[in-house]
């Protein structure tokens, strides 16, 4: 891959893994899925959380309890 095709990907997957919260209010809306897509790879922020990370060990502990 070229670094073109490396940022499309990486903007791809940031974008995809804001589509994923687990919180509906955290996804962005179609408008803005769009211009983060257009948009540069400065501009875009990594999500607080993705779905699929492991829980951190205060999370583990609460369920157990």
């Amino acid at each position: 891959m070229d670094t073109e095709e490396d940022d499309i990907a990486r903007k791809m997957t940031i974008v995809g893994l804001w589509c994923i919260q687990t919180f509906p209010n955290d996804r962005p809306t179609m408008s803005k899925v769009i211009e983060m897509l257009e948009g540069s790879m400065k501009s875009l922020e990594i999500p607080p959380k993705p779905l699929l990370s492991s829980p951190t060990s205060s999370e583990s502990e609460s369920r157990t309890s």
